[in-house]
């Protein structure tokens, strides 16, 4: 567990940090904006455009702490094999099971949570993992 500690995992893991939450905000605030306000619309807080309110700063902590957690899996699995497709496998596993964890958590008590909406969620984390995955293992090498 030493590996944590060293800068070479701190600055992958910052950067992947950075990267993570501009590619949510792009799934989040761009592609998919429609489909989450259509059928979660009535769950947020709206401004007077219809367009969801963000909390910021609990957003934020939810970001840095989902990339992180896929930085740490990731970077273990590197101190036991280098190459990227496991980088990339191991990145997909966790980003699916942190977002499973949640959607599926929601669909158990949100009452006319949306399936579709839970499935497309969980594919967004998996692929969400998937990339962290590629890109800390390129950015944990390049540290080197």
């Amino acid at each position: 567990m030493d590996f944590l500690l060293t800068s070479k995992f701190l600055k992958a893991a910052a950067v992947s940090v950075v990267v993570f939450i501009l590619l949510d905000y792009l799934w989040l605030a761009v592609i998919a904006s429609k489909w989450y306000r259509q059928t979660l619309g009535h769950l947020a807080e709206l401004d007077g455009e219809g367009k969801i309110i963000f909390n910021i700063p609990m957003g934020l902590i939810a970001q840095v702490v989902l990339s992180l957690c896929i930085s740490f899996v990731v970077g273990l699995a590197l101190q036991l094999d280098q190459r990227w497709i496991v980088a990339m496998g191991v990145g997909a596993f966790t980003g699916f099971c942190l977002y499973a964890v949640y959607d599926f958590t929601n669909l158990s008590f949100v009452k006319n949570y949306p399936l579709w909406i839970a499935l497309l969620d969980v594919a967004w984390g998996t692929f969400q993992g998937l990339l962290g995955g590629i890109y800390f293992h390129k950015l944990y090498h390049w540290s080197s």
